[in-house]
């Protein structure tokens, strides 16, 4: 999928640490697990993008990467990108991209992403995703956004990097950012603890 020039910008802070995500982290039980970090685009007070790095780990990389080599040189090239591209954010899309956010208290549904792409990165498919905010949100006087990566089925079992999780751009200083885990948002069965990303702007 192919990215239009204007919202390129919103990639330039997740492009400069793709390669931090060097390996993904080990889980028990679910099938896929996926590390991701996520950057916050601000502009004049407002919430108005929001991108996602999703890193897979290597084995379903391995298989992601099957499923479009068709020249099966254990590559990416262009268009196999575009194709893996499409039909994983196809598939994320069906599920509202596994991710939950409140902004004040009030839910906020993702809509497709208006750019998208994929790249191998030391053995692990790298999804990065843009979305624009349909009614861009004031952050200010304490306005509070929680973001949530969650699969119920735990067939996707999402963690947030360890190192430079959370990324904003535009803020001038007013916002800060942290991860804590969220106990009343316990799933499978109450097995499954996910953390949420905290953004609180001033």
């Amino acid at each position: 999928m192919r990215h239009p020039v204007k919202h390129r910008a919103i990639f330039a802070g997740l492009l400069a640490i793709t390669s931090l995500l060097c390996v993904a982290p080990a889980f028990a039980h679910p099938d896929m697990a996926v590390t991701a970090r996520v950057l916050f685009d601000i502009r004049a007070g407002r919430l108005t993008g929001i991108a996602q790095l999703l890193s897979f780990d290597a084995a379903t990389s391995a298989r992601l990467l099957a499923r479009v080599d068709s020249d099966r040189d254990g590559a990416l090239d262009p268009e196999e990108a575009d194709a893996l591209t499409t039909e994983i954010t196809t598939s994320l899309g069906t599920h509202g991209f596994f991710t939950e956010i409140r902004i004040a208290d009030r839910s906020v549904a993702l809509a497709a992403p208006v750019a998208a792409d994929t790249s191998m990165q030391s053995g692990h498919i790298v999804l990065r995703m843009a979305f624009a905010v349909p009614q861009p949100a004031m952050l200010q006087d304490g306005a509070r956004l929680e973001l949530m990566l969650r699969d119920r089925d735990l067939t996707l079992a999402f963690r947030f990097a360890r190192v430079q999780p959370l990324i904003l751009r535009g803020d001038q200083g007013r916002c800060s950012t942290a991860i804590a885990p969220k106990p009343d948002a316990a799933y499978f069965g109450g097995l499954v603890t996910p953390d949420v990303a905290v953004l609180t702007c001033r």
